[in-house]
């Protein structure tokens, strides 16, 4: 995979149409904004148990009575990203249980043909044997544990295949604290971990049908017969960081359980080494939303302590994609810039520039930027020049629920892999009303956005509400003063981290993390102790590069942003991430940035990665391994 250059690929149903050498990539056929509903990924069916599965699964985690499973096959299939489009081939998660449900329309709920996303995986919270009142002790449960869920995911990718990605898969569910075996780690080891937990596997890449291995009793959607080496099986404990090791009862640190680390909003995508951004770029990326007692997806929940949030059909997931199109409703990708490819296209869940048909009380929105490089920055607005701006309500980032809402905010700028859930009221404005969430921050390039703001009504204009009158119900849904409160890292704490640095900058023209580069992921660059507090420090020396790091395993506490705290009353854009307000997994660095994260590292042995998620950038060497030892 080259680390120069500036070729495109054109892909079409059979491969390549045309491979060019240029400066500039072809424009996309014209599209009629705002003519198509806005998809939403359909929800996962519940597959049979299934117990086929590695004994360290079997023995310490999977109770068939309270865990869940799914499967899912990576597929190559066809669909519409506009009305106006021809079809176009991607690569997509598809649910294979029985009864899998369409993306709908999400204001309609009707079937839709922009089956882009994956299945949406909707899931509680567990627990192990005791009630969130009472403590957990040292084996105060039995094994195995129970609860979470497995995902069988299958590679039924076309293995002739021509074009740019590559029909190997290996899954990394962003945004969860996971098992290292679980974690979608980039490549298979040739050497093992410094530790290596009990069933990490010897494969963790999925190859593409025609493998030579033994057959199983799983088969594609098309029918083909799947071997040992196209599946992988994924177990999600979903349980608090910490609880593990108090039931294991490690005694290397003092585990307490963290009931404040919960996501709301994760979602899950390709992860192999060096075709992160050509293979997640053709549609391989999902959904997982997580609800607990507090924040329950029930705005009429009569639990006292609920938040009573904006639930469904008012919840709505929002992954933001650019892409760019051939005449013909191909798929267009830049193979070779390793600057991040900027498509011309906005996506919005699969479908351009859509529209989304609003009642008159409150919505939840959970924003994902699922761009390979465009950083976007987000206004609520009547999309006229010089017009009204609205404001928003901002509740959660990777995190989670913030501790307290950030009322009022003007706008919000979301780098890539980051998700920021923001709730709109839409009781405010009257019947007929049209609005808008416009995108106002110009990029021609990938390296950063460009020098200040387009004027409003001159910005990209994403998705386009229609206010259709009241809803059928009264809006008993709220946003409180207080979500999910959390105390900052001690001052204690912090004396007592170990501290690291890490530098993300170019090395003779390449990507690199303290002048080393992706390809050696069989060597860690540091070996954190379970439980020990560490203090990273992040610095982006590369110039006129930005770097949204994301670090695998762990939420982290932002301490400083060059030197300081970091503001937590700026509204235009809202700023989310100091500690005490926010947790976070992806942070960006812009140009000459740094940033002090605070870290601990619990229950999950093994090896892990952190990388810049600018997905040109982590597959052309920005990326590193850790792991976590006893």
């Amino acid at each position: 995979f080259g680390l120069a250059g500036t070729g495109y690929v054109i892909l079409g149903p059979n491969g390549v149409i045309s491979l060019a050498d240029g400066g500039s990539l072809p424009a996309s056929p014209p599209t009629t904004p705002f003519i198509d509903e806005l998809p939403l990924p359909g929800a996962i069916v519940d597959a049979d148990a299934f117990l086929d599965l590695p004994d360290e699964f079997l023995r310490f985690w999977v109770d068939p009575n309270t865990t869940r499973f799914f499967k899912i096959a990576s597929e190559e299939r066809i669909v519409k990203f506009h009305s106006q489009l021809p079809p176009t081939t991607i690569w997509g998660y598809k649910d294979l249980t029985p009864g899998a449900q369409p993306s709908l329309g999400a204001g309609s709920r009707q079937p839709l043909p922009f089956n882009v996303l994956g299945p949406t995986i909707v899931q509680l919270f567990g627990d192990l044997g005791a009630p969130r009142d009472q403590p957990l002790t040292c084996t105060s449960t039995p094994v195995p544990f129970g609860g979470g869920f497995v995902v069988r995911h299958i590679n039924c990718l076309p293995p002739g295949h021509k074009g740019f990605g590559v029909p190997r898969t290996t899954v990394h569910l962003h945004g969860g604290h996971h098992l290292a075996c679980s974690d979608g780690f980039p490549v298979n080891l040739d050497n093992p971990p410094t530790y290596i937990p009990d069933g990490f596997p010897q494969f963790i890449v999925m190859e593409p049908p025609g493998f030579d291995a033994p057959p199983t009793t799983d088969v594609c959607p098309g029918g083909g017969v799947v071997t040992e080496r196209q599946k992988l099986d994924y177990y999600y404990p979903i349980l608090d960081p910490g609880e593990l090791d108090i039931v294991r009862c490690v005694t290397s640190y003092a585990p307490e359980r963290d009931r404040g680390e919960r996501p709301s909003t994760q979602w899950y995508h390709d992860h192999l080494l060096d075709f992160t951004g050509p293979n997640a770029y053709r549609g391989l990326a999902g959904f997982v939303l997580c609800f607990d007692e507090l924040d329950s997806g029930t705005e009429n929940d009569p639990n006292p302590a609920a938040l009573r949030l904006p639930s469904a059909p008012y919840d709505i997931p929002i992954a933001l994609q650019d892409k760019r199109f051939a005449a013909a409703g191909s798929l267009v990708f830049s193979s070779f810039d390793h600057d991040g490819f900027l498509g011309d296209k906005f996506v919005v869940n699969g479908a351009i520039q859509p529209y989304l048909e609003v009642k008159r009380r409150k919505y939840r929105f959970r924003f994902l930027n699922a761009s390979n490089a465009r950083i976007y920055r987000i206004f609520f607005n009547d999309g006229n020049a010089g017009g009204q701006t609205f404001p928003m309500d901002m509740i959660a980032t990777e995190g989670g629920l913030l501790s307290s809402p950030l009322r009022g905010a003007v706008s919000f700028m979301i780098a890539m892999a980051e998700r920021y859930e923001m709730v709109i009221d839409f009781s405010k404005f009257s019947t007929g009303s049209i609005l808008y969430l416009e995108n106002r921050l110009p990029q021609s390039d990938g390296r950063k956005p460009d020098d200040g703001l387009l004027p409003q009504g001159s910005g990209n204009k994403l998705l386009q509400f229609r206010v259709t009158g009241d809803p059928p119900f009264p809006d008993n849904s709220q946003v409180p003063d207080v979500l999910r409160p959390f105390a900052p890292i001690s001052q204690a704490e912090i004396a007592g981290a170990l501290r690291r640095s890490f530098r993300f900058d170019r090395t003779d023209g390449a990507w690199a993390i303290n002048d080393r580069f992706a390809g050696d992921l069989d060597t860690p660059i540091a070996t954190p102790k379970r439980g020990q507090p560490e203090i990273w420090h992040l610095e982006n020396s590369s110039g006129g590069w930005w770097h949204p790091i994301h670090i695998h395993s762990e939420f982290f506490r932002v301490l400083a942003r060059n030197g300081q705290p970091p503001s937590i009353t700026a509204r235009n854009p809202v700023v989310a991430e100091r500690d005490g307000l926010a947790r976070k997994d992806t942070i960006l660095l812009k140009g000459g940035d740094s940033v002090d994260v605070f870290l601990r590292f619990r229950d999950h042995l093994g090896p892990f990665v952190f990388h810049c998620h600018n997905m040109e950038h982590e597959d052309m060497a920005m990326m590193a391994r850790f792991d976590v030892v006893p």
